[in-house]
């Protein structure tokens, strides 16, 4: 069975800087694909090659058996490739229900100021009340979003990439800075949206959300690749422990 997303020997170079090197691996339809590692591992990295923000070096991205090569972001979204940002990113005056129409206004026109201008229409109000609710911020529609807790924005950040009606969701670290009830709350978000059909791609540093979520994890450290494998063996993995907490003796 062809692969959803192939990321085929990756490289990313910032100068000097190898930000990722010869890194490969496949994410298949209907899975939930944890990728972790320390900060300054590559992952946002290999997100925005993956959604077009960066070029690679070298390797190539397919998805869907295509070559992302070339494409921008804009481009990618279109093939049905959301995410969302570790630093939550909505338009802050602008009420929630707004910042989605907005959102699923860029999927129907090229450009982002078309889609600013054109948002608002019966068919997308519609929409985005139905993405709101299925998000659990619906009475929150007409706040602005800049008033909301950050839980509800994480929620909102989920809502604005399921406008773009992706196939695959790609998550930084969705859980960053929740309560447990608001991870729990996330988790059960993500299972359900990843039950009706979304495969969902997610960097995570808290181990708990990521062991609960994901049945295989890639973990990349300095920008290669060090393992990739179920929970269970990527917990006992001793790459992977020293990676996270460094060698005996290095203190």
């Amino acid at each position: 069975m062809e692969h959803l997303l192939e990321i085929d020997a990756i490289s990313k170079h910032f100068g000097g800087l190898k930000a990722l090197e010869n890194v490969s691996f496949t994410m298949d339809r209907g899975e939930i694909l944890g990728l972790i590692g320390p900060n300054g591992a590559g992952k946002t990295t290999l997100f925005n090659l993956i959604t077009g923000r960066y070029p690679v070096s070298s390797g190539t991205i397919r998805y869907n058996g295509k070559d992302l090569s070339g494409m921008g972001p804009s481009q990618v979204a279109a093939m049905g490739i959301g995410r969302t940002f570790q630093i939550v990113r909505p338009f802050a005056d602008l009420t929630v229900i707004t910042n989605v129409m907005i959102a699923l206004g860029v999927s129907h026109y090229a450009g982002f100021w078309n889609s600013v201008s054109r948002y608002r229409t019966p068919v997308n109000l519609k929409a985005a009340r139905k993405i709101l609710a299925r998000v659990g911020i619906a009475e929150y529609a007409q706040q602005k979003s800049e008033n909301l807790p950050l839980g509800l924005k994480k929620h909102l950040e989920i809502a604005r990439a399921l406008a773009l009606r992706p196939s695959l969701i790609l998550l930084d670290e969705p859980a960053g800075g929740l309560r447990k009830e608001e991870m729990d709350r996330l988790i059960g978000l993500v299972r359900e949206i990843n039950g009706e059909g979304t495969s969902v791609l997610v960097i995570e540093h808290n181990m708990p959300v990521v062991m609960q979520l994901c049945k295989r994890i890639v973990v990349l450290d300095h920008g290669t690749k060090i393992a990739e494998g179920p929970p269970e063996a990527i917990r006992n993995n001793r790459q992977v422990v020293e990676a996270y907490l460094g060698r005996a003796g290095d203190a």
